[in-house]
């Protein structure tokens, strides 16, 4: 950690702020508040939580290599320090990891990094064992304009706002679980949705498939590979001769994509195949329905570590 300067001033703001170099980390380490009463005065006058730039390795098990998460154990031979998982078949290496230690515990679990999203819109400090899990679901991810002349990036508020401006094409606003009447011209790639009650931003697809058009939709999400969070019913109708109606129908789950590769390409995954005659013009009159998909309760948390999947670190 660096000093300040000799008379004792705090650390200017560049200092504090600059840039982790290869292999190092620029974390918050927050005050736990155990300090006993003859210190209370000196706690007083110290920052509640400080910035520290440490070696990355000194926060990963040196078994696994993944982060370090509490309860944190070493080997009485050589000191290696390892999470609880390793401790046991560390003992085929060096020796038995049966010394817990809290005080690193205490460290492992107050060390903060900032989120990488942060030039996108994100504040939040994680602690650094759960940033990977925050990189997930952070809703400052960037997604990609579909756009394949446009090469912007960002947070789903950020790319609606683009939409809107750059492309002149605003977000149609949808309520779950209600049919919605939307025009589409099938000139037009793309078009996007968003959820009236949470803002999850969608994205129709439009393109030629033989004499038909396919029409395809997906959830805009920067983990593509999460599970289905939405279910979708897609239909055009328009009245035919004999005054009989025709319909062409879909219903699926919804797949997620942050559109690094632009739109799905036409009959892509699941689609809608909507034959010529079924449009009026250059317009598509499309019919869609989106559902929330409610998961079962969530089942109380183990307390019990989960088993980890090693890696090489980078």
């Amino acid at each position: 950690m660096e000093g300040g300067e000799s008379s004792g001033k705090r650390a200017s703001a560049e200092e504090v702020k600059s840039e982790p170099e290869e292999g190092e980390v620029l974390m918050m380490m927050q005050d736990g508040g155990g300090g006993g009463g003859a210190l209370v005065a000196a706690e007083s006058m110290a920052p509640a939580q400080i910035d520290v730039r440490m070696d990355l390795t000194l926060l990963h098990c040196q078994g696994c290599l993944l982060p370090l998460k509490p309860p944190v154990f070493k080997c009485e031979a050589a000191g290696h320090v390892v999470c609880y998982h390793c401790r046991a078949v560390h003992g085929t290496i060096c020796s038995r990891a049966s010394t817990h230690c809290g005080e690193l515990d205490a460290v492992v679990g107050a060390a903060k990094v900032p989120c990488p999203y942060r030039v996108f819109g994100c504040e939040r400090h994680v602690v650094y064992h759960e940033a990977a899990d925050h990189q997930r679901a952070c809703q400052c991810a960037p997604c990609s304009c579909p756009d394949p002349a446009c090469g912007f990036a960002g947070s789903r508020a950020a790319l609606l706002d683009h939409f809107a401006a750059v492309h002149r094409r605003p977000a149609v606003t949808v309520r779950y679980s209600r049919a919605r009447d939307i025009g589409l011209s099938v000139s037009h790639r793309w078009n996007a949705l968003v959820g009236e009650e949470d803002g999850s931003v969608f994205l129709v697809s439009l393109g030629p498939l033989g004499a038909a058009t396919a029409v395809s939709l997906v959830c805009v999400r920067p983990d593509g590979e999460a599970a289905p969070q939405f279910w979708c019913k897609l239909s055009v109708e328009r009245l035919g001769g004999n005054n009989r109606d025709r319909l062409v129908l879909m219903a699926s789950a919804v797949s997620s994509s942050a559109l690094s590769t632009g739109a799905p390409a036409p009959g892509q995954g699941m689609f809608l195949a909507v034959p010529q005659e079924l449009l009026s013009g250059d317009t598509l009159t499309l019919t869609v329905c989106i559902d929330l998909i409610r998961s079962a309760a969530a089942a109380p948390k183990s307390t019990t570590p989960q088993a980890r999947t090693p890696r090489r670190m980078q």
